[in-house]
């Protein structure tokens, strides 16, 4: 059997691999009734379910590391919190009794040796991960300076900070790249070792949106060519302001955009596909989680308009370079300014070949 195969027999069960670990952790554990109450106990249920999924995720891509990376990023999280870890590994050892209960033995084990390697490298997972925000890469120091004016919550200072940049020469594409995506991913570093709320990291990303848009005013557009480029997020995607970016980029260089935003629904995207002309549709997706939705989305693309070119991006795309391959889609974009690379590479690819440059 195929690693494909393997990871089918494990979504087929998913319902009873869940409630089989849930109830024989809560066994085991019969403090946890009273510690959480019923609503923990769905919460619990809901984090077994993710569990399940990621690990699905990495058997189809035959890449482990995409459920070591969920574990660590779950291990980050639980001891910047105070939460004792325990019940988190001893949750990986429940859910690898239940697959050797409940799947064949050959699948069971697959699944099993994914889940034991997150184990055995648990203790080495780093409590706090380093800043993303690099000192040696170009424009730090701004990035550093927006940084601290945002976790000030000074939005005065932070669009100064933007000014003066942007007075200096350095455009919008270079922005995004440099100050705005690192920024934002340290925003999600901080809430992730408990050093901010989801309240600031939200007052973070409004500001960045506003400050995108201020600049976007005074960013001359390339002549409109006439293809359409359409930026969705997947439905439960939530992460919209790097596909913002990549549809400012987009327009800068020409290209007509029909920007979705967050956790567009499937059927609205198929609707737009089916009506409109579109050249580019651009997908965002930031964690394993929403991967069976982009999943999803491509083939239904390729269902409905076999001809449209299915670009994708977002963290976890960027964190597995080789995962849009496997996933279906016709390229990956690591930023804005590839996207829109990768977007005129598609057009000059569709042109006849003496129109090509």
């Amino acid at each position: 059997m195929s690693n494909e195969q393997y990871a089918i027999e494990v979504t087929e069960n998913t319902v009873e691999l869940i409630e089989s670990t849930l109830l024989e952790l809560y066994r085991r554990h019969p403090e946890m009734k009273t510690r959480y109450g019923a609503a923990g106990r769905q919460r619990c249920r809901e984090d077994i379910a993710f569990h399940f999924q990621v690990l699905t995720e990495a058997m189809l891509a035959e890449d482990a590391n995409i459920f070591l990376r969920y574990v660590g990023w779950g291990k980050s999280v639980l001891v910047n919190r105070g939460v004792k870890t325990d019940d988190l590994l001893d949750c990986f050892l429940i859910m690898q009794e239940s697959l050797t209960s409940l799947l064949r033995k050959t699948a069971a084990a697959k699944a099993n040796e994914c889940i034991q390697l997150a184990v055995d490298t648990f203790d080495a997972f780093a409590d706090t991960p380093p800043s993303c925000i690099d000192p040696a890469a170009s424009l730090a120091n701004v990035a550093n300076s927006y940084l601290e004016s945002l976790l000030s919550s000074d939005r005065s200072q932070a669009r100064k900070v933007i000014e003066s940049a942007a007075r200096t020469g350095i455009g919008l594409s270079e922005i995004c790249q440099h100050v705005f995506q690192p920024v934002q991913r340290e925003v999600g570093r901080l809430w992730q070792v408990n050093q901010i709320t989801v309240a600031q990291e939200h007052y973070c990303t409004a500001i960045t949106d506003a400050m995108i848009s201020e600049l976007r005013v005074r960013t001359k557009p390339q002549a409109a060519d006439g293809h359409l480029f359409v930026g969705a997020c997947v439905p439960g995607e939530q992460h919209s302001i790097g596909l913002r970016m990549v549809c400012e980029e987009m327009e800068a260089h020409g290209w007509r955009v029909y920007f979705t935003g967050a956790n567009t629904p499937t059927s609205s995207i198929l609707d737009l596909v089916k009506r409109l002309n579109v050249a580019a549709l651009g997908l965002s997706c930031a964690t394993p989680m929403q991967l069976p939705n982009v999943r999803l989305m491509i083939a239904s693309v390729r269902a409905s308009r076999k001809e449209a070119k299915i670009l994708v991006g977002g963290r976890v795309f960027n964190d597995f370079p080789g995962l849009w391959k496997k996933i279906g889609a016709d390229a990956y974009a690591e930023d804005a300014a590839s996207a829109a690379r990768v977007a005129a590479r598609f057009v000059r690819e569709k042109a006849p070949a003496a129109n090509r440059a």
